[in-house]
């Protein structure tokens, strides 16, 4: 695949089926502070897929690294600090999925969404983790943080890696900047048995995420947005935090885009911007930090006028 022929420029009567995609990533040399930071735009969007897939080296990985390396973060900034009681509180449980909730005793926000299960509502909960029951044990494949709209996903990992690591993280909504990136959500309602998730936001309209298959390969994820506020330029609809040290020291090494013309990639720092049809985001070298994390690729934009690419 070539290198992009240099900057795109965004193009106001974009093809359907494209959206911009935004390079707002800024350099570290923390493995644990997610610098990288791509943001994609286009308020005729109505749907589309993310797919969280296993690395291409994952077959012939000998070792995973999935511990923490906080060398060179002495200049991290000190988040706020708001306190709460922590708990663990299980949402649902019908022995096949298991949804459980967390509170934390700190938070940089002071408040979250509204989770709803059922009968359960809950208004407090930092971390909210999905798990399948596969060979007799509960494997969890997808995490969402309702106090900042963050979302993580993962294959079932392979049985000789039970802990394989998350990566990049995704933000689905009207995404914003308080302290950092952002999707503010102000209710969210989890349907288990059809593994779906709706959104309301603060700052207007509405999402639906539904997973749609999982195995050891893939998470697939159908993505519905409805009525998001209007903006001039666009306010991005998603976007994706990660971490990039070096290529063999990052979440998320190169970013690779199609276009009408063809498929290009690039070190995932040194892209500007391009209007895409589809946009992943991997490593093909091993890396020595959360080396098992998977790639995402956003693709299947369909616009309101019900065109795809």
């Amino acid at each position: 695949m070539a290198a992009s022929p240099g900057a795109a420029v965004r193009a106001a009567d974009a093809e359907p089926g494209t959206v911009w995609v935004e390079n707002q990533s800024q350099p570290t040399g923390c493995a644990e502070f997610d610098n990288v930071y791509y943001t994609l735009s286009d308020q005729r969007v109505r749907a589309f897929q993310i797919d969280v897939s296993a690395p291409v080296y994952l077959d012939d990985l000998k070792a995973d690294d999935t511990a923490p390396n906080f060398a060179n973060c002495e200049a991290m900034k000190e988040d706020p600090k708001n306190k709460f009681t922590p708990k663990q509180v299980t949402l649902y449980d019908d022995g096949e999925t298991r949804i459980v909730g967390h509170t934390y005793a700190e938070s940089w926000r002071a408040k979250g969404a509204e989770v709803v299960v059922g009968d359960t509502d809950e208004s407090d909960l930092h971390l909210v983790q999905l798990f399948e029951k596969v060979d007799g044990k509960f494997i969890e494949y997808l995490v969402v943080y309702p106090f900042d709209g963050y979302w993580r996903a993962k294959p079932l990992p392979p049985e000789r890696f039970p802990n394989a690591a998350y990566g990049t993280s995704f933000l689905i909504g009207p995404v914003e900047t308080q302290h950092r990136p952002i999707v503010d959500i102000s209710r969210l309602e989890i349907d288990p048995k059809a593994k779906l998730f709706r959104m309301k936001f603060v700052r207007g309209g509405s999402a639906e995420l539904k997973v749609s298959a999982v195995d050891r390969r893939h998470v697939t994820l159908d993505v519905l947005v409805e009525g998001l506020p209007k903006a001039d330029p666009p306010a991005p609809f998603a976007a994706i935090r990660s971490m990039f040290v070096s290529p063999t020291n990052a979440d998320a090494a190169r970013v690779n885009w199609r276009t009408a013309a063809g498929l290009y990639n690039a070190p995932i720092m040194e892209f500007k911007g391009a209007n895409a049809s589809e946009v992943r985001f991997d490593r093909i070298e091993l890396s020595r930090h959360n080396t098992s994390a998977p790639d995402v690729t956003f693709r299947n934009f369909v616009s309101a006028l019900g065109s795809a690419k």
